[in-house]
């Protein structure tokens, strides 16, 4: 019991160092995929070109030196990674009753309003613009996987104030969902895009909408989102393949495996099956699960990247697995991924977690809604489990 509480302590030192500096920065920060804010790449410069924005974006994301500075992108706030430092706060709070977390909750709580899409639902879009190979995307459009993670932290709050101005907006969230990202396939099978505008199957974020919209029902009564989320369940279990993988999506890109979008879709899918009670996807879960164990983490628990590959050693991979195990009941597991955590990824003179080691270098920058955000959730949830 005594190495267990001197391990307590060392975990709430690293928190209350994480939240000194989420503070000492007004909660702002940079973010792995931030390179579009530089004003080099405004809309009409000789820079505002698909194959140069790409190309920055993944020199700014793979580089060991961060460019930012020099490129003039800010710090700034980040709906995804603010919503992950509420939830944090709310664990604490759980944990000790002590008031001024509900203070800092309700400060994130009002920098969420202030950069919510422009929607008439309240929905959240990362704050960047974003090249991918083939699409752009503006700063704050509004997606699933960012309005998923941040109703999820409005829920925490909810139960914790009851404010039903905070509900109000739960309920518009379970609107954005239904009347912007869902529609049925020729099989009414019920599924949801990532982005408005997307045409592929996106699997961990259909996951990550139906698992919001469990938890929206119970609070706003409408038996609805319990249909909708039951039929999107039951098309993920379909699409599970027969080692007890899932896809990225079912576009011909996106036949790959990933460790933290698999955490994702497992963590879902068992609060899905729970929240509504459903008999099926036992034996499909435990797959999955089974497969993530074997194919994801070496046997000292590193967190794979992907299925095939070790590198890059990801703080975000450790921070959703370090989730995905507690969720799963298994402790002893989660416990030795923050530890391996702490001892790789935390550097303790600066008092926050760098971003990656690859085969050849570390990129040791330090990243808010990717990497710190992510592992102060992560170690506030283990605390609050163990307690």
């Amino acid at each position: 019991m005594g190495d267990n509480f001197m391990v307590v302590e060392d975990i709430f030192d690293i928190i209350e160092k994480l939240d000194d500096m989420f503070r000492s920065q007004d909660y702002k920060g940079w973010d792995l995929y931030d390179a579009l804010i530089s004003p080099i790449f405004k809309s009409g410069s000789i820079f505002d070109k698909s194959i140069l924005k790409y190309f920055w974006t993944q020199v700014n994301k793979r580089g060991p030196i961060n460019l930012r500075p020099l490129m003039g992108v800010p710090k700034s706030y980040n709906p995804k990674g603010l919503s992950l430092i509420l939830r944090g706060y709310c664990q604490l709070y759980n944990i000790t009753q002590n008031l001024k977390y509900l203070e800092y909750s309700k400060e994130i709580f009002g920098k969420l309003l202030n950069i919510k899409s422009e929607s008439k639902y309240y929905c959240w879009g990362n704050n960047f613009p974003y090249q991918s190979r083939s699409k752009f995307y503006n700063a704050y459009s509004p997606n699933a996987i960012t309005t998923s993670f941040v109703v999820q932290s409005l829920i925490d709050f909810y139960q914790i104030i009851q404010d039903p101005d905070i509900l109000s907006i739960i309920s518009s969230v379970g609107e954005y969902y239904t009347d912007e990202l869902l529609y049925q396939d020729k099989y009414n099978n019920v599924l949801f895009k990532y982005y408005k505008s997307d045409k592929y199957v996106t699997y961990n974020s259909n996951a990550k909408v139906s698992e919001s919209l469990v938890r929206i029902s119970s609070l706003v009564n409408n038996p609805d989102y319990k249909e909708l989320a039951r039929n999107n369940y039951n098309y993920l279990l379909s699409k599970q393949n027969e080692d007890g993988s899932w896809f990225y999506n079912d576009s011909p890109s996106g036949k790959w495996v990933d460790n933290f979008h698999t955490g994702y879709v497992l963590v879902a899918l068992k609060n899905i099956k729970e929240g509504l009670e459903i008999p099926n996807g036992e034996n499909e879960i435990t797959l999955g699960l089974s497969y993530h164990l074997k194919n994801h983490y070496t046997k000292d628990w590193l967190p794979k990247y992907y299925n095939n590959s070790l590198y890059p050693i990801d703080t975000h991979c450790f921070a959703q697995a370090i989730i995905t195990f507690i969720e799963f009941g298994k402790y002893e597991v989660a416990s030795s991924l923050l530890d391996n955590a702490i001892k790789l990824m935390y550097n303790k003179k600066k008092g926050f977690f760098i971003y990656s080691i690859r085969k050849y270098y570390t990129v040791k920058t330090n990243l808010l809604r990717w990497c710190n955000a992510y592992m102060f959730y992560a170690m506030c949830l283990y605390l609050r489990k163990i307690f």
